[in-house]
């Protein structure tokens, strides 16, 4: 299964990904474990014709596996691939199934090393009243023999397609949050075009003088501020560039308190991509909202630097909406299983292995 002399993983090519070194990892050790099996006896109740089907199948899935993980079965596009997730989610899919049939022809001491990570990824994997849990348990206590064999290779299979549907999850999730930020852009580009052509249509200037006891400036814009200021083409784009960079900050923020993921698809940054659009839009909103005298509390803005620090403000005031997306995409990669010593999951030890088999 290794690769032929000129072929190698289109990922590696161009630079790599660590889940296709994963997916090539874990075919290269199936391969190995396939050759042990077929070299010692046959294990008990198992024919020769079984173990060679058995073999033959796995062999094929570690193939397509490593096919999927070069890019070449599904053949790999880019933008669409990268959309779909179709190499990602056919090459671990793929690889974990080949895991699955090939523990049916496990000896009891490799049944023994591989029940209690299998019961720790249904635990995690599978909601809290799932009735497999339960058959998870009751594998601990199982003599050896084909009986716990065969349970030992669905419990794989199940656990692997929990993991790989938290994982379609979180790419739709991902792709979810990468629309949203492309239609905020384009909503807000639109709008600011439109508003540069005309800018009286959508004045950003404030009359501070005209309020009653005010005194002082007569016009603040965000360009300017003087007794014949008018709205000028670049007062929105000066009031998006600060919400843009009050945005960014937030996603700097957000960043530092957001957990990592070793998951192939990049929420966290898809998220940061959400706040910066956001921001001009929230900048763009509010002040409109504060010169309409919507936000109770706050009247005309006195000068241009109370507008240019509301603009920055409110592009940062963003993160009230999208921290609760933040919270959804923790949610998210929690649900994930993770060899990550920080992440929550259900107490599984030595006591639970002697408790089941009291």
């Amino acid at each position: 299964m290794s690769p032929r002399p000129g072929q190698e993983s289109r990922f590696r090519r161009h630079g790599g990904r660590s889940w296709s070194q994963e997916i090539e990892t874990t075919a290269a050790a199936l391969c190995t474990r396939m050759e042990v099996i077929r070299a010692r006896p046959l294990p008990a109740e198992v024919s020769e014709a079984e173990r060679t089907a058995i073999l033959d199948g796995v062999k094929i899935l570690v193939g397509a596996a490593l096919d999927a993980a070069r890019g070449e079965d599904p053949e790999y596009r880019t933008l669409r691939s990268w959309w779909r997730g179709t190499s990602i989610e056919a090459a671990f899919r793929k690889s974990h199934q080949a895991e699955a049939e090939l523990a049916r022809l496990y000896d009891p001491h490799e049944v023994a090393a591989e029940e209690l990570p299998t019961v720790a990824r249904i635990d995690v994997a599978l909601n809290r009243d799932d009735p497999v849990r339960a058959e998870a348990r009751r594998l601990l206590s199982m003599p050896p023999g084909a009986q716990k064999r065969a349970l030992l290779s669905k419990l794989i299979q199940v656990g692997h397609e929990a993991v790989d549907g938290s994982h379609a999850r979180l790419r739709n999730f991902r792709n979810v949050l990468l629309t949203a930020s492309w239609c905020i852009a384009v909503l807000v580009l639109a709008f600011s075009a439109v508003v540069i052509v005309n800018p009286g249509a959508v004045p950003f200037c404030f009359e501070p003088g005209l309020a009653p006891g005010a005194d002082g400036i007569a016009v603040a814009c965000p360009t300017g501020d003087d007794d014949g200021q008018l709205p000028a083409p670049l007062d929105v784009v000066v009031v998006g560039l600060l919400g843009l960079l009050g945005g960014a900050l937030s996603a700097a923020v957000s960043i530092r308190n957001l957990k990592g993921t070793a998951t192939p698809y990049d929420v966290p940054i898809a998220l940061a991509l959400l706040k910066v659009p956001a921001g001009a839009l929230m900048a763009l909103g509010a002040l409109i909202a504060i010169r309409g005298e919507f936000i109770p509390g706050l009247s005309a803005l006195d000068s241009q630097e109370q507008i240019l620090a509301y603009a920055l403000v409110f592009g940062y005031a963003q993160q009230l909406l999208t921290g609760l997306i933040d919270r959804q995409a923790q949610g998210l990669l929690n649900a994930v299983p993770s060899k990550d010593a920080a992440q929550d999951r259900p107490q599984l030890s030595v006591t639970t292995r002697q408790e089941a088999l009291a």
